[in-house]
């Protein structure tokens, strides 16, 4: 029987290279089936699948692994389609073939299958053509014969979702991620190498001495403690070459970790001083269990971002205080120039600098209407504000504009100056 055209699925196995013949007979409404041995049996209807008809695929489209092993040198795909399940039928370049119930394969499909994939993935090939980028030591284009090469991309990969934006998971891998820093970092550094473990696509860019680097050592370091691997990529071998140095520097000693590949001649390079020299791990060991050891980092690393938000703020707020005293320096000018007595207030309480300010912002828009002062904004500013004085009211609506401006300035100054 032609494992290509047909499947015998008889009590749910797979039995098709063991049956030499499968018809059913109508007479007693059961299947004769016929084994390579020379036996027959008969079978109930339902305990006998005769699938024909099978979808073919690419095996250029898609990725398949068992128990963990992925499958090499695929020839060609057939899936039959049964009753409740499907079963795939592989075939590999050294003439052998398998049979598997598709439950037990992981089957990852390209994204080129899909059109608007794969019409955005022929424009960026033709695109490539026009790059001149080429190979120092031939002079040959680089980019076209790096795409020629790409027949499968998967839909978990970056590439997927530029060629399918739909494909964006917008939200957060897993929820929260609490990152560890043993390369060091700062409020931003902590900010990327957070929103890199969380998100698909990241970018993350600087001017040259902003800690790029740094950054890409400490998302390294959070991969690695995800028993995960990591592949450094860049237009020229210098970067990532930077990379490396500082793994490999005498205060890290982390180079065993790494290979440098890329060229041709790298990789040569690597695999002819391939050597035993690997640090002392003994003095590695931890005197704690890993997990007790994972929560300590995680609780350390909380703090120290609420320490990098904290040092922020006070930034922001001296940053503040200090266009404050530039700014109150220029008004108080004014207020001189102007001949307003901010003295004449007299309050109940004192007032903040949001209610000084909505003062201001009020007579503001009074002033814009060519209104003057009516009797509700005297009742409300008197009982409200308990501003009391009404030697205050009498001023030129253009002094009280200015008081109230002053006041404002002189309570946020003795906020920031309390931070």
């Amino acid at each position: 029987m032609d494992t290509r055209y047909y499947m015998i699925i008889i009590k749910g196995e797979i039995k098709t290279t063991e049956v030499m013949s499968c018809v059913y007979d109508t007479n007693v409404h059961k299947w004769n089936v016929k084994f390579n041995n020379g036996k027959s049996y008969l079978y109930a209807y339902m305990n006998v699948e005769k699938l024909t008809k099978p979808d073919v695929l690419n095996p250029k489209s898609y990725r398949i692994s068992r128990e963990g092993r992925e499958f090499f040198d695929i020839d060609a795909i057939s899936v039959f389609r049964g009753r409740q399940e499907s079963y795939w039928h592989i075939c590999f370049k050294d003439g052998s073939e398998r049979d598997y119930h598709e439950c037990d394969l992981h089957i990852a499909e390209s994204c080129l299958n899909d059109k608007r994939s794969a019409d955005v993935f022929q424009y960026i090939k033709q695109i490539a053509e026009l790059s001149n980028i080429r190979n120092e030591e031939t002079g040959e284009k680089l980019l076209p014969k790096r795409f020629d090469k790409i027949t499968y991309v998967g839909n978990e990969v970056a590439l997927a979702k530029y060629l399918n934006p739909s494909l964006l998971n917008t939200g957060k891998r897993g929820g929260e991620y609490v990152p560890i820093f043993p390369f060091g970092c700062n409020n931003s550094q902590y900010n990327a190498v957070k929103n890199a473990m969380e998100n698909q696509i990241s970018v993350i860019q600087g001017p040259p001495g902003t800690g790029k680097t740094q950054t890409i050592l400490n998302i390294i370091a959070n991969i690695l403690m995800q028993d995960k691997t990591v592949q450094i990529v860049s237009n020229n071998n210098s970067a990532t070459e930077n990379v490396y140095d500082k793994l490999s520097s005498p205060q890290y000693n982390l180079g065993f970790v790494a290979a440098t590949l890329g060229s041709s001649k790298n990789k040569k390079t690597f695999v002819e001083h391939q050597d035993s020299s690997y640090p002392d791990f003994s003095t590695w060991k931890m005197s704690e269990e890993f997990g007790e050891m994972r929560k300590k980092i995680s609780e350390q690393s909380v703090r120290l971002k609420e320490f990098f938000d904290k040092q922020e703020k006070l930034a922001y707020l001296r940053q503040e205080l200090s266009q404050l005293v530039t700014e109150q320096q220029y008004f108080n000018q004014y207020v001189e120039e102007s001949d307003v007595n901010t003295d004449n207030i007299k309050c109940k309480k004192m007032l903040s600098s949001k209610q000084w300010m909505m003062l201001w912002q009020e007579c503001q828009a009074i002033s814009e209407e060519k209104k003057t002062i009516g009797f509700w904004f005297k009742i409300k500013t008197f009982f409200k504000y308990g501003i009391t004085h009404w030697s205050f009211y009498k001023q030129e609506f253009s002094k009280i504009i200015t008081t109230f401006q002053a006041m404002y300035y002189l309570s946020r100054f003795q906020i920031l100056r309390d931070i």
